[in-house]
């Protein structure tokens, strides 16, 4: 959990400082968002190797590894600083998403190697927690760092934490992973794990409902930047920021005492009606109060859902094909994300930001009320009930 705050806020501090690096070599936005989506498109091809060799090897090993890897991330930065090199900002990009690619899924399969089946709903709420705040604290120690040091300093700091976060990976053990590589075959393929998704209609379920919730997160950022312009406000992104990324913390806060283990899948669909209520209270648009309060509960809702449908996953998948489903599942998140915001620079054209989040809430709440509707029908929220009475 310390590696990956370090590994989070050194991921969004980069960033940050890539966008200054580029604000004198690039003019076009455009330009500049399709250079920054090379390292995702390198993290997307490295997901199906990435899952196979995380479900064969020792996953302490690969974190270090990753960890080490990442390190040439602002290396390569210094190069580009002294030459005014696009390419070599290309190179650092390359070797932060690729990095991220292995150890991003690797975390999230040795959860449940390292704390109990009873433990599991809270270790996947403190993990995302735990990435909220090194999101919040890297977009905001990034902010001021380009502000106050030289672009030179702030790749140095940055090495110096990777090199923190490859320590703290040394420190891992995690023994029970060495066993289940042992036992996955050496012909394994990333493709067995698409019959596993198909085979638990739960795990199906997660995949869907994640996907719906995607589509509002990928526009994130053009959705706020869009609530500002409209109120013209620009303090309003700050606020948003702060309300949302506030709300998940407190929501994490509670979330495992509130949350009912045995009905994990019919509590992560029926989250999918506040997400759509929140959305209906952002189509007032130009409210800022109700604005700010529906970004509140959509954050609340947030620390919810994410814990239970990961804790799902990991319960349903054998841990040997656990590798490769967080490789998959980060692939899809990518792809969607890059579609989703797409969608919304579209949407927000067509129709407008009002329109738009009252769609995307008739949309959401009508997922939830099929999904749910599918769920009693088939009975896997019983199966799943009865495997986690047997497992205990």
């Amino acid at each position: 959990m310390g590696g990956e705050i370090i590994a989070g806020t050194g991921m969004w501090v980069a960033i940050i400082g890539n966008l200054q690096f580029m604000q004198h070599l690039i003019a076009s936005d455009f330009l500049k968002s399709l250079v920054l989506t090379v390292g995702l498109a390198a993290s997307v091809l490295l997901a199906p190797n990435a899952g196979v060799i995380i479900d064969r090897y020792d996953k302490r090993n690969i974190l270090v590894l990753s960890s080490l890897f990442r390190c040439f991330a602002p290396l390569s930065m210094f190069p580009a600083l002294a030459f005014d090199s696009l390419a070599w900002m290309i190179v650092s990009l390359l070797v932060l998403q690729s990095a991220n690619a292995y150890y991003l899924p690797t975390i999230q399969a040795a959860i449940p190697s390292v704390v109990s089946a009873d433990e599991l709903l809270k270790a996947n709420t403190i993990y995302l927690n735990i990435a909220t705040l090194s999101r919040i604290g890297g977009t905001a120690l990034g902010g001021i760092m380009v502000a106050t040091l030289s672009l030179w300093s702030l790749y140095l700091l940055a090495l110096l934490a990777f090199l923190l976060l490859v320590v703290l990976s040394l420190l891992n053990r995690i023994p029970s992973t060495e066993r289940a590589a042992a036992a996955l075959p050496e012909q394994a393929r990333f493709r067995e794990v698409f019959s596993l998704i198909r085979a638990d209609g739960s795990v199906l379920v997660g995949l869907f409902t994640s996907g719906v919730i995607t589509i509002f997160l990928g526009g994130f950022n053009l959705l706020v930047l869009a609530f500002s312009e409209l109120q013209q406000d620009p303090g309003l992104l700050g606020w948003i920021y702060t309300v949302e990324g506030t709300s998940i913390l407190l929501g994490g806060l509670v979330a495992r005492r509130w949350t009912d283990r045995r009905r994990l899948l019919t509590t992560s669909t029926s989250l999918l009606f506040a997400f759509a209520l929140a959305y209906g209270g952002m189509s007032f648009a130009e409210q800022r109060v109700l604005v700010l309060a529906s970004f509140a509960l959509f954050g609340f809702t947030v620390a919810f859902f994410f814990p239970l449908v990961t804790t799902i996953f990991q319960t349903r998948l054998p841990e040997d094909a656990h590798g490769r489903f967080f490789s998959l599942k980060g692939m899809l998140d990518r792809v969607g994300f890059q579609l989703a915001l797409l969608i919304t620079g579209a949407c927000l054209d067509l129709f407008g930001l009002a329109w738009y989040m009252l769609c995307l809430s008739l949309l959401t709440g009508l997922s939830g009320l099929l999904t749910l509707l599918y769920i009693r029908r088939k009975g896997w929220e019983q199966t799943l009930r009865d495997t986690h009475s047997a497992a205990g």
